[in-house]
């Protein structure tokens, strides 16, 4: 059975203008189009809907039982396509991002709170995760976008750049770093090192290897989140190297990150999709803001 909307259509206004006349000026079609689009309608369903003269139309008995669904899938129809009208004005919608649970609360919690303002009707999803989990959690389908520094990726999960984040040295009061401007890393070898990634630990040892620098990282505490590494670092247990944008919260914890020379570090940060996916209007207007954002702290030297 082949019954298109069309059909459909004609039969409604038929029956609402009560004339095949009043029906084709509605549709802006011939008298002659729509009585064809209904006599397809009724050898399709094998029932005639109306019963016609010469003066008038009426509806057969099949067709008042008939029309009720038949505006009911025409309204439903309706409301398809002025769903569809708002998802592309971004006036409905959700929005499913993933990035790493420092990140979440303050450089990608900035972003966010801006693009709430710009589209306060969309629902915005976020899944902070510990950084090693952004890519899985992309490739799983459960978000749209990850945000999050370089990490291996399958044939399925593609990876497109963002911005550098610089490297600062998180140190407490009381230590010789924490009145300058800056910090050479060869000053910094007998540091006690805080670690909370022991990806990030290895990749700071090849960056400073690439730069003719040989720095032992004396691990005395290795724990799972920055912020915890943030407060042992207050209370002197050690010192530990964290990304810019997490200075947010360096009064918070009584803490002071101060740059980096001799190299200048920085990380690539990435924006992680499914490999194929297309991105609904507001993953793709939120994408857009980021890069934007992005560009904006690179300039700045700020994430």
């Amino acid at each position: 059975m082949n019954i298109s909307l069309r059909q459909m259509r004609a039969f409604a206004a038929v029956t609402q203008y009560g004339s095949f006349t009043g029906a084709a000026r509605q549709l802006s079609l011939t008298q002659s189009a729509v009585s064809m689009l209904v006599q397809q309608l009724e050898q399709e369903l094998r029932l005639q809907l109306f019963d016609r003269s010469r003066t008038s139309i009426t509806l057969t008995e099949a067709g008042m039982n008939l029309l009720p669904q038949a505006q009911r899938i025409l309204e439903d129809v309706r409301q398809v396509v002025e769903g569809a009208s708002e998802i592309r004005a971004l006036r409905r919608g959700f929005l499913r991002v993933t990035t790493s649970q420092m990140m979440a609360c303050t450089w990608v919690a900035s972003v966010l709170t801006d693009f709430g303002q710009q589209h306060p009707e969309i629902s915005v999803r976020l899944k902070d995760v510990v950084a090693d989990d952004v890519v899985d959690t992309v490739r799983h389908g459960a978000v749209e976008l990850g945000i999050g520094p370089e990490r291996p990726i399958s044939d399925d999960v593609t990876r497109t750049f963002l911005m550098h984040v610089p490297f600062r040295l998180v140190c407490p009061p009381g230590h010789p770093a924490y009145g300058r401007a800056s910090v050479a890393w060869k000053d910094l070898r007998h540091e006690r090192w805080i670690s909370y990634s022991n990806e990030f630990t290895r990749y700071l040892e090849r960056c400073l290897q690439a730069h003719g620098h040989d720095l032992p990282f004396n691990t005395v505490s290795d724990v799972g989140y920055l912020t915890t590494a943030m407060a042992l670092a207050r209370h002197g247990a050690g010192v530990l190297i964290a990304p810019e944008y997490a200075s947010v919260f360096a009064d918070n914890f009584g803490v002071r990150f101060v740059p980096l020379r001799a190299p200048s570090i920085q990380r690539e940060y990435f924006v992680y999709q499914r490999k194929g996916q297309s991105l609904s209007p507001a993953g793709a207007a939120f994408l857009e803001m980021l890069r934007k954002k992005g560009t904006a702290a690179g300039r700045s030297g700020k994430a």
